[in-house]
């Protein structure tokens, strides 16, 4: 199993990332588990779609929904409520110019919708079949959070699984969560210029391993990389 998570449509950094850590997707014994995150921010969405789409198509990848993931899921089903927001604070805006092909300023939403679902008449479907969590083994994939304090972790409602942070939690008896969502950078440490930590000490962006937890957002538009976590025979 190789996982990745928090890619925020950086091509490049996923597939450079991916071969550093010897994944290869021809590779029958390879399979990916992706945590979340895969749009925004970034300049390449439609390439990270169709690469992972390829994989989940031929069942080697698994992919696990993330707070992003949810911004053009509600899109796609016409809740437009948000948008402006994520436009602002998410890079939102990125994601629908990129998969409509429409300038945004020049569209109504409705238009960008229509455009987004006549050019990718499968990513609704897509993204709905996202898990919200995959439970392997000893292992447990999540993107935002498990809680180790709730008997029926299972039941734990959608919202909490992608919006709220691992790290602090009580680790779950007898069970590894592996999460993204709080970037490790941010975990170590509590400076604003990341940018300057990153040259500075870029380990503050490598997996964190905590009890019970395997921290794997390595913050890729300052970094440029994602993380890679490799798991055998579990």
């Amino acid at each position: 199993y190789f996982v990745i998570s928090d890619i925020h449509s950086h091509y490049e950094a996923m597939i450079s990332s991916l071969e550093n850590a010897g994944y290869n997707q021809h590779n029958s014994g390879h399979h990916l588990i992706v945590l979340g995150d895969l749009f925004d921010r970034g300049e390449n969405a439609v390439k990270v779609y169709k690469f992972l789409h390829t994989l989940t198509d031929t069942n080697k990848a698994t992919m696990i929904i993330g707070n992003h993931d949810l911004f053009l899921l509600d899109f796609l089903d016409k809740r437009f409520d948000k948008v402006y927001f994520n436009i602002k604070h998410n890079g939102f805006d990125k994601t629908l110019k990129q998969f409509s092909g429409l300038n945004i300023n020049n569209h109504d939403f409705e238009e960008i919708h229509q455009a987004i679902m006549r050019d990718f008449p499968k990513l609704k479907k897509w993204l709905n079949e996202f898990l919200p969590f995959l439970e392997v083994g000893k292992y447990i994939f999540v993107h935002g959070w498990i809680d180790g304090t709730k008997q029926n972790w299972k039941k734990t409602p959608l919202y909490e699984l992608v919006w709220n942070r691992e790290v602090n939690l009580q680790p779950l008896k007898d069970k590894i969560v592996v999460a993204g969502h709080h970037r490790t950078a941010t975990i170590r440490s509590d400076r604003k210029d990341y940018i300057q930590l990153y040259k500075d000490h870029p380990d503050k962006f490598d997996i964190l391993y905590k009890e019970g937890k395997i921290l794997i957002d390595r913050f890729v538009e300052i970094s440029k990389s994602i993380n890679v976590l490799i798991l055998d025979n579990i």
